[in-house]
């Protein structure tokens, strides 16, 4: 095993091929995306991730809760559910600040790769541009989408349910902070040099995006594959299309971190274990604790927080 580089040749920018010149509505599409390529990185990758994230959510809702007017969605949503969805946004930025900030110096990853190897190579046997899209599509706005929208389609069956699902998500983020602090773990592109960096490579909006949100070393567990089976597991409450509709999704966000090389098999089997685990502890509790508890961060975050 050779460390990779960091990170090979300049990612490829946004573009449209020369070849296409003669397609109509060639020039008009040549112009929006040199406009784009002029924005600030960060606001590129922004823009990339929010856009697509809310045309997701809004066929989502055509398509899984069609009678709820959008309306009545924002109006009950700036009435409790801001609550719920706001507690579970602010224990995500504290986790990430704190392994941004504070996690051991010395990495762990040489104890993974003792544990299974290079198996995570198997995953890059076949790679292309288009299925690296895909796979960076269902990475970056498949997961936001599962994991957010299972919350408003809980809602529209159950209330207690969608509540019970804010909790479980907290506790499997809560419970990963002692690992991202203490056992830091590199994403495998980053550790072996037969993976790739195939969403890194993909723009530069991308890597400096991640790069800028991400230490890169909190690998293990995989947020990404434990939050989105957390999803598919709660959305069998929610009615059989979304329940399939939301397993392939985390199915496809379990493959897609492989793929893209990111995490470790190791980094998706414990992140399942924490998901097993918060949610037999939402299973526990009532609605009515939960709600209170809810309450009573939001008041102390609004009391303590800077004006």
């Amino acid at each position: 095993m050779v460390p990779s580089p960091v990170f090979g040749a300049a990612p490829a920018r946004f573009g449209a091929a020369p070849e296409f010149a003669s397609v109509p509505g060639f020039e008009a599409v040549a112009a929006l995306l040199a406009r784009f390529e002029s924005l600030p990185l960060g606001l590129q990758f922004t823009l990339l991730v929010a856009v697509p994230s809310v045309a997701a959510m809004l066929v989502g809702k055509r398509l899984f809760i069609p009678d709820l007017r959008l309306r009545d969605l924002l109006r009950e949503f700036l009435r409790t559910d801001w609550k719920y969805l706001g507690v579970a946004w602010v224990v995500t930025e504290l986790v990430n600040t704190l392994a941004l900030h504070f996690h051991a110096p010395r990495t762990f990853t040489g104890v993974i790769y003792a544990v299974e190897g290079a198996t995570v190579v198997a995953f890059q046997s076949v790679t292309t541009v288009p299925l690296t899209v895909l796979a960076t599509g269902v990475y970056l706005v498949g997961f936001p989408f599962v994991v957010l929208f299972t919350y408003f389609k809980l809602k529209a069956h159950d209330e207690e349910e969608a509540h019970r699902y804010a909790l479980a998500y907290v506790v499997v983020v809560v419970s990963a902070v002692p690992f991202f602090l203490l056992f830091p773990v590199k994403v495998s592109s980053l550790y072996l040099s037969t993976v790739d960096p195939l969403m890194y490579e993909l723009s530069p909006a991308i890597q400096y995006g991640i790069f800028s949100t991400d230490t890169l070393v909190k690998a293990f567990p995989s947020l990404h594959a434990g939050l989105s089976v957390l999803a598919a597991v709660y959305a069998r409450k929610a009615g059989a299309r979304y329940a399939y509709t939301a397993g392939a999704l985390a199915v496809a966000i379990v493959v897609s971190t492989l793929y893209l090389g990111v995490h470790w098999v190791t980094d998706l089997a414990f992140g399942v274990v924490l998901v097993w685990v918060a949610y037999r502890l939402s299973r526990r509790v009532s609605d009515p604790r939960w709600s209170v508890a809810s309450r009573e961060l939001v008041s102390a975050l609004r009391r303590y927080a800077p004006v």
